[in-house]
């Protein structure tokens, strides 16, 4: 079949009685009209479209990740700083009564590790079965039976555990005005 309405090149499928012929006609053709001619298989072709696609997705993929990322180590922070401001009195009973200042920091920013652990494998369950399940059913519409989905678990795991991370650190930064304040002027504020 030849489809003439390609600007740059001309394409045509050849459609063989016998598959396990392939490699060999496409070595013969590309031997005999090497100039003229470029044959491959249906696989190469199609391994080398899903390649290039999963190439061009990568770089804007990471950068999307690094940019949410950094997004939810701010937000955590306001929201922590908020929080800590609206606490400050048992923060500063906290440290009167002997807690210190590290203590104090570490069970604020192992609560939103662990609500984060938390949100991180809720997270993980719905982009790697519900998605997909989405994603399937929209792509359907448009003539994609199967969609070729590789899922690197230890990617996976390693991005949710960099989102955790985040929060902590975002959680540990805000929490600095309870060690920089005295026990006395928090129980004030």
């Amino acid at each position: 079949m030849n489809h003439p309405d390609y600007n740059d090149y001309n394409l045509a499928y050849i459609n063989l009685v016998d598959d396990r012929d392939t490699d060999l006609i496409v070595n013969e053709l590309n031997v005999q009209y090497k100039d003229s001619l470029s044959a491959q298989s249906v696989q190469t072709a199609t391994h080398a479209t899903f390649k290039q696609a999963v190439a061009s997705l990568i770089l804007p993929m990471s950068i999307m990740g690094l940019l949410f990322t950094g997004v939810r180590c701010i937000i955590v922070y306001s929201t922590s700083r908020i929080n800590i401001r609206k606490e400050s009195k048992i923060y500063g009973i906290y440290k009167s009564i002997g807690l210190t200042s590290t203590k104090i920091r570490l069970s604020i920013t192992l609560g939103i590790v662990a609500l984060s652990s938390i949100g991180a494998v809720i997270g993980i369950f719905v982009g790697v079965y519900l998605l997909p399940m989405i994603l399937g059913s929209i792509l359907l519409d448009y003539g994609i039976a199967e969609l070729p989905l590789i899922l690197n678990w230890g990617g996976i795991i390693a991005f949710a555990c960099v989102t955790i991370i985040a929060a902590g650190l975002g959680s540990w930064a805000s929490s600095r005005l309870v060690a920089t304040t005295s026990p006395h002027i928090l129980v004030i504020e």
